[in-house]
């Protein structure tokens, strides 16, 4: 079994994203999901939060207070946020590009 190392790149009041040194894979944990991404992906998913096809009010859907929801490409499979967990996401990922930008500097 392949030991693996996280190194903690960002974080928030909901998760936090790290990067596995051993796979080269980054651990996004928000709330209870997780989820591993290439960093290509990760950028992606960034995306994704951005773009209007893929984000959408939900109103009332859930009645939990999460009313923004995220289309994944799985059919019927949606990620519901409050707006101030979707803002928490957005700017848990963007530090999180900052540090892996600082990391690619400090490497060469």
């Amino acid at each position: 079994m392949t030991n693996h190392s996280l190194v903690l790149l960002a974080s928030c009041a909901y998760g936090y994203v790290g990067k596995c040194n051993c796979c080269e894979k980054y651990n996004l944990v928000f709330n209870n999901q997780l989820f591993i991404f290439s960093e290509e992906d990760l950028r992606y998913f960034r995306r994704m939060l951005e773009d209007e096809t893929t984000v959408f009010e939900a109103g009332n859907l859930c009645g939990n207070g999460r009313t923004i929801g995220l289309k994944t490409p799985l059919n019927n499979f949606f990620i519901m946020f409050t707006p101030k967990e979707l803002e928490n996401l957005k700017n848990m990922l963007d530090d999180t590009f900052v540090m892996i930008e600082v990391s690619k500097v400090l490497q060469y």
